[in-house]
């Protein structure tokens, strides 16, 4: 892939953020919609917690949002570092490997790689549970192992 001009690397950036705007628009939109056919069976503890119907919805379709919002701000900014990868590592690709430790998950995605360097890429608000961190260490070890470290 050629090197991309800091003004297209610019562009990209900026159709990605078009892009996942209005994909998060559409998210919420549709899950607002849906929202109002909920079940509304939870206010009852809500009510007993001396929060009113009405403060009751605001949290529910702000916590709604916010889920789908830190999806999509997670997801863009790491197509944005893709991208900026690609910029100073034309020859850097995601690749999947198989891995060779376990069943689950089947296959590891390297978000960058380049060379020998393997780089994963996270956002810094994203949230790590046990499983998530069991599984970087399995990808950390699978890769290892592929690459005869």
């Amino acid at each position: 892939m050629a090197s991309l001009t800091p003004s297209s690397l610019e562009e990209k950036i900026h159709n990605l953020a078009q892009k996942s705007s209005e994909a998060l628009l559409k998210q919420i939109n549709f899950s607002l919609k849906e929202m109002e056919a909920d079940d509304t069976s939870h206010f009852l503890i809500y009510r007993v917690l001396h929060i009113t119907e009405e403060e009751g919805r605001l949290i529910d379709t702000y916590q709604n949002k916010g889920r789908f919002l830190y999806n999509y701000a997670g997801s863009f900014l790491e197509k944005a570092t893709q991208l900026s990868f690609l910029e100073k590592y034309p020859d850097s690709k995601a690749v999947k490997i198989t891995n060779t430790l376990g069943s689950r998950p089947k296959t590891f995605e390297i978000d960058c790689l380049e060379g020998n360097n393997a780089i994963e890429i996270k956002w810094r608000d994203a949230t790590t549970d046990g499983d998530h961190i069991t599984k970087e260490h399995t990808r950390i070890k699978a890769i290892a192992i592929l690459n005869n470290l």
